[in-house]
């Protein structure tokens, strides 16, 4: 591609970042849906794709892309062709679309939920609603004493608890571990 037309591919997908899918209110290019630009003289083809395989564009979405790509110097004509191959999934958006929509990476578990035996019992339990009932299953019956957690819970740890207590570390290991928490010590 020369350079002429590297660079109106830079001024299109910067235009484009203008054009915001109605539903989920993010541009269609930090979402993912564009697969493709081709220029011919002063006409621009943009391939893309919609997050539903299969719907078909918005009469609105294509006049926002037709206007913000005929916007450019020299561009006098767009057509937008709808593409189903690759299928879209949500890794092809960018970083700050996966944060606006609070979408994670498929390595990073949204719902894996960490113990760590050197944390504050306190910051534990509010973080996770069934923690203080796994301690009191493990022989912390202390712990639902009102007001614990909001003094002594601040500073104490599972792991200082456990040694004060003379409770095995790794009883209180296989209690979270069976609950589906990952355990550091």
């Amino acid at each position: 591609m020369d350079e002429r037309k590297l660079k109106l591919v830079d001024q299109i997908m910067a235009a484009l970042k203008n054009v915001t899918d109605p539903e989920l209110k993010i541009d269609i290019v930090n979402l993912g849906l564009i697969y493709g630009i081709e220029i011919e003289k002063d006409s621009v083809i943009v391939k893309m794709s919609l997050t539903i395989q299969g719907s078909s564009l918005s009469p609105s979405l294509q006049d926002n892309i037709e206007k913000a790509v005929t916007s450019i110097d020299g561009i006098n004509k767009c057509q937008v062709q709808l593409v189903w191959y690759p299928v879209w999934t949500s890794e092809r958006m960018s970083e700050k679309a996966k944060r606006k929509l609070e979408i994670q990476k498929d390595t990073e578990k949204k719902s894996e939920k960490v113990i760590n035996f050197n944390i504050p019992i306190k910051q534990l339990a509010d973080k996770y609603p069934d923690f203080v009932q796994i301690m009191y299953n493990c022989g912390f019956i202390k712990i639902k004493i009102p007001g614990l957690l909001k003094t002594v819970g601040r500073v104490m740890t599972i792991k200082l608890g456990a040694e004060a207590m003379n409770i095995n570390l790794e009883k209180i290991k296989k209690a979270f571990e069976e609950k589906g928490y990952k355990v550091e010590e």
